[in-house]
């Protein structure tokens, strides 16, 4: 089956994780990395600092034994690649990002409005949420293992039957924990690429699934990891692959551990990509989401916007 048409997943089962050294993954070069982002001499001055490596672009770093490039070989996406898988386009009705909550999100997951205001700030499109829905009236396959958990393939095949004419794309999110396999033990989101819809959960990035007491930093770690997943699965609904080549929001996950080391913000190379299609002002992009890291306590990434408009501007 094409690449292009199976499934992506933000984190499989601990249980299939090999040794580092049996996968050989190695960080790319500078020169390759400057390489996949593709020749910049045609974009205007803003554009091509935009897509320049800074020091906000570090390589991705070698996989631990546990992560998710030990288990996975994945030889990443050029920007020449990503334009050849035709990705699907905007259209002047489909150009809405569409969150579809599935059960009650209450204490453990953001409110849906902070959520819409980080999509919409993120992507460059306007971000709308439709009613909740059960989770039972969508059919999917549960099982309990340590708790109940549904299975994610069923999830997306129900709500693929649910995209609004106006979506550009669908994300479902939930508190219900994912599987998406009987061998595999969680899964923490999936997406498909030309279907245009995906899923996540926040179950697992609330200390307390995990038996740890809450502190007053838990709705910000709660946040950040959310902000994460949900840009990474929407990145995989624009034909982004995961990142093999810096460190980057779109690099693949194994546990909450390598989603904690990882950053929000795409590295160049898949900003790239997704400039491709939204063509959004770069320099304004940071400016809004910067403020709005700020206003939901996130100091660290208002700081790298920061950091990244003074590259932009050439200041």
């Amino acid at each position: 089956m094409p690449l292009l048409r199976r499934s992506l997943l933000a984190a499989l089962s601990t249980l299939a994780v090999v040794p580092a050294a049996q996968a050989g993954f190695k960080p790319p070069s500078k020169a390759d990395r400057r390489a996949a982002i593709g020749p910049l001499d045609d974009l205007e001055p803003a554009l091509r600092r935009a897509f320049t490596l800074s020091a906000d672009d570090p390589p991705i770093p070698r996989p631990g034994p546990s992560d998710w490039l030990s288990s996975h070989d994945e030889s990443g996406q050029t920007f020449a690649q990503f334009k050849r898988a035709r990705p699907n386009r905007l259209g002047l009705v489909r150009n809405q990002i569409v969150l579809q909550p599935i059960g009650a999100l209450g204490e453990g997951s953001p409110a849906l409005a902070t959520l819409l205001g980080f999509a919409s700030r993120y992507f460059g499109l306007p971000a709308v949420a439709v009613p909740p829905i059960a989770m039972q009236s969508l059919r999917a396959r549960s099982r309990v293992h340590g708790r109940r958990q549904y299975r994610s393939g069923d999830l997306l095949d129900a709500l693929h039957l649910r995209i609004p004419r106006e979506a550009y794309c669908l994300i479902g999110v939930t508190q219900e924990d994912l599987y998406p396999g009987p061998s595999w033990n969680f899964v923490f989101g999936e997406a498909r690429f030309h279907d245009r819809v995906g899923v996540y959960s926040f179950a697992r990035y609330d200390p307390a699934f995990h038996g740890e007491a809450r502190t007053a930093q838990t709705p910000t770690t709660i946040l950040r990891r959310g902000f994460k997943l949900m840009a990474h699965e929407i990145g995989h609904m624009f034909a982004i692959t995961h990142c093999v080549h810096n460190h980057c929001v779109m690099n693949g996950s194994n546990n909450l551990e390598e989603t904690d080391r990882s950053p929000l913000h795409p590295c160049p190379l898949c900003l790239r990509k997704l400039h491709e299609i939204v063509d959004f002002d770069v320099r304004e992009r940071e400016r809004k989401l910067g403020e709005f890291y700020r206003a939901v306590g996130l100091a660290d990434e208002a700081e790298q916007c920061e950091r990244r408009i003074a590259h932009i501007t050439g200041d």
